[in-house]
């Protein structure tokens, strides 16, 4: 069946990517638009592609992209369908958008998608995308992979790092009673931020590196909430090579001293590491090892392998864990506390099942999430409505192949679109509504195997720290609702807009005073 083709909606301005352009350079491709356009809409993206977009010459659809990028590919893909494609710069794209077709790409050609799309910011911030996260799948990928999953991420290593998780927590719950008592409205994103970042630090160099009553904390978050949404912005300069070295948009060059100020941090934990050494300084009371342990221990014969790593190697792993282990962590149980206050009915139910499982004498724990199955739901539909990377992190094949039967040349860019499919009437009863009854009685989970839910992803390039984030945020919202109640503004919790990036942040933080549920002694240090 032959498919129609369709213009970019028409616009009667310069596209809004143009107007960030200089001005010789908007000039030159809004000419060669007029000339080129004709052409250009007389065939596909590319041979046998997917429907999809046409765009402008030279400049492809880049220019109609909105800041809202996740938003825009789902309306497309109400006209395109489940799988469309795009032309960017010179680069390829295409845009999933079913559980089907993300089931090819994720697990049956798992392998052909396994590496990832490298942009100038990526490069600028993970040490020429020399670490885990965005390191192209092969030999050094799988040594990454395999030290983490089994140093930090294993059920060993999980179990053994349980009193730091509760004593996080636990710190988190004592710092907010205090701010309770003297009626100090606190900001709900930052605290959480701080327990996670220092629970990331313990992991990392097994100290609390970060204090509430200190500016570090603070520019930590601002730090990572700086290159997560530069990472995620469309740059001119990643689709047409030849504008690099112009950085068109600045993206590059705000984030330059960003990283900068990254690095000077991971190597201030790598020299205090290695002075701490040289002292024969004891930092681990136990057998377990930190990250920093790990990676300066770690050695191979193998021919295959690393060797080492460098410096370069561990702070570029540094740098994983804080970007990936703090912020995705905090805003998702910030959106989780926003969407039970504003439902009283989920609240009430909440509140009961926690005073009923666990009872008003002690705080919750880890061990008692299994048996608060309304709670669990209510998770799997925080993660449905409000994924932590809307489109995941793309991925890139390596080889060309053929998805539900379309060409996919070699290098194409695949954007997996989990937050148009959590608000997708296909695949869910009224999306919209924050209902954790849908999840009841169903087996469906978010560990990368039912792929109408996938806010980790799936396949090889599954998120590492999936299981330490799971847990962290059942953890930590049951915490936050078992011990307070919260007096924060009606419209401050309603307000549903998204500070945009690789993640999704709620941009108007939650800011208000907590009011304790249990009795005084429960909160005592």
């Amino acid at each position: 069946m032959d498919i129609v083709e369709h213009k970019p909606e028409t616009t009667t301005s310069l596209p809004l990517a143009l107007l960030s352009l200089p001005i010789s350079l908007a000039i030159f491709f809004s000419i060669a638009s007029f000339f080129f356009l004709p052409i250009l809409l007389r065939r596909r993206n590319w041979p046998h592609a997917p429907p999809g977009p046409l765009g402008l010459p030279i400049l492809g659809y880049f220019p109609y992209l909105s800041d809202n990028l996740h938003e825009h590919l789902h309306k497309l893909a109400g006209t395109y369908g489940p799988i469309f494609s795009l032309r960017l710069g010179q680069k390829l794209a295409i845009v999933v958008s079913s559980p089907d077709i993300a089931k090819e790409i994720l697990k049956d050609k798992d392998i052909t998608f396994s590496s990832r799309n490298i942009t100038e910011a990526v490069r600028c911030t993970t040490y020429d995308a020399t670490s885990l996260v965005f390191v192209p799948y092969g030999g050094r990928w799988k040594v990454l992979r395999r030290i983490l999953m089994t140093e930090l991420f294993s059920s060993r290593a999980l179990a053994s790092f349980l009193p730091d998780r509760r004593q996080k927590v636990r710190n988190l719950l004592v710092d907010l009673y205090s701010a309770s008592q003297a009626k100090t409205a606190i900001n709900l994103d930052e605290s959480i931020f701080l327990a996670s970042a220092n629970l990331v630090s313990t992991l990392v160099c097994s100290k609390n590196l970060f204090d509430k009553t200190k500016k570090e904390g603070r520019e930590l978050k601002e730090m990572v909430g700086e290159i997560l949404e530069v990472v995620g912005k469309p740059n001119i300069a990643d689709l047409i090579p030849a504008l690099k070295i112009f950085d068109p948009q600045g993206l590059k060059r705000r984030l330059v001293k960003t990283a900068k100020r990254l690095d000077q941090f991971f190597d201030k934990l790598i020299d205090e590491r290695l002075e701490e050494r040289r002292k024969g300084v004891k930092i681990n009371n136990n057998d377990r090892m930190d990250l920093l342990d790990v990676f300066l221990d770690y050695r191979s014969e193998k021919e295959d392998e690393l060797k080492e790593f460098s410096r370069v190697d561990i702070k570029g792993m540094l740098g994983d864990m804080f970007i990936a282990g703090t912020e995705t962590t905090s805003s998702t149980v910030e959106w989780g506390i926003a969407e039970i206050l504003k439902n009283p009915t989920i609240h009430t139910k909440l509140t009961a099942e926690l005073d009923r499982v666990v009872g008003r004498d002690r705080f919750v724990e880890e061990s008692d999430i299994p048996n608060l199955p309304y709670f669990q739901a209510t998770v799997k539909e925080l993660f449905r409505i409000h994924p932590a990377t809307p489109l995941l992190l793309p991925r890139r094949n390596d080889q060309d192949c053929y998805v539900s039967g379309f060409h996919i040349p070699k290098h194409t860019t695949v954007f997996v679109n989990v937050w148009g499919m959590g608000r997708d009437p296909k695949y869910w009863a009224d999306p919209m509504e924050f209902r954790p009854e849908r999840f009841e009685g169903l087996e469906m989970d978010v560990k990368g195997q039912d792929f109408e839910l996938l806010p980790f992803g799936s396949g090889r390039r599954l998120c590492a720290g999936m299981r330490m984030g799971h847990t962290m945020v059942h953890y930590e919202l049951a915490s936050l609702v078992q011990a307070f109640e919260w007096e924060i503004g009606r419209e401050m919790v309603e307000d549903d807009k998204e500070k945009i990036g690789i993640g999704l942040q709620k941009k108007r933080s939650l800011v208000g005073i907590p009011k304790p549920r249990l009795p005084g002694f429960v909160y005592q240090p």
